[in-house]
Parts: C-alpha cells; structure tokens; sequence
C-alpha cells in the first residue's frame, strides 16, 4: 500500500498561492513520477484568511516520504518545476503522513480515468 500524506503549504501572498496552484503545481505533475511520488490533487480552503495549498500526495510503498521529499526538492526537475518563483513566499510546509484504519474504504487503483485522482470504493 502507498503512503500518503497531506502537505500544507502557507504562503505569504494570494498571489503567491495562485502563481503555486496554476503554475508550480501543474509542473510538479510532469516530475513527481521519476521520484515515485503520486499527487492526488491540490486545494485550497474556502474563507480561510492565510492563503494555504492542501496537497494530497503518495508515496511508493517502502519509500520514506522525508527522504523522497528532500532528494526531490535537491533535484533539478524541481528548480525548473520553481521557475520564476520566488521560494521564500512559502512561509510554512506541513506535513501528515496518513494512516488508513483497517476499515478504511479508499484506495487508488492503478487504472482510473485521471491519472492524478484517488477515488473511494
């Protein structure tokens, strides 16, 4: 089974968070796959006064999300996938390795109609 984990980005602008969700996020669904990183979408809260990203992301089962993550963020593909970005408008990355409880009903078949969307049984 994949591990997942929900990653919340907290930025300094609106803007910024548009220029994430439009342009970054985008990128990063080109990469992720060479880390065997899977992304499950993005999102944003509805009245929330501090413009934040919700990302659902997996992992591949046995790899740890902490060290994926870093050799990610150290790699090339993610300096290109941060182009004209400017990284310091993200104040804040937190993150929450998931755990599904035995009677949990999700899952992410390997065939699905988006590839980048987990669906519940």
């Amino acid at each position: 089974m994949r591990t997942f984990e929900l990653r919340v980005y907290t930025m300094r602008t609106k803007d910024a968070l548009d220029f994430y969700t439009n342009t970054i996020y985008p990128r990063h669904l080109q990469n992720f796959h060479l880390f065997g990183v899977q992304a499950h979408g993005i999102w944003t809260a509805q009245d929330d006064p501090s413009p934040k990203a919700f990302m659902m992301v997996s992992y591949t089962e046995g790899d740890d999300p902490g060290e994926v993550a870093q050799r990610y963020i150290e790699s090339p593909e993610a300096a290109n996938d941060a182009r004209g970005f400017d990284v310091a408008n993200i104040l804040s990355v937190e993150s929450t390795i998931l755990i599904p409880p035995t009677s949990s009903t999700s899952s992410c078949p390997n065939e699905r109609k988006n590839k980048y969307e987990c669906r519940t049984k």
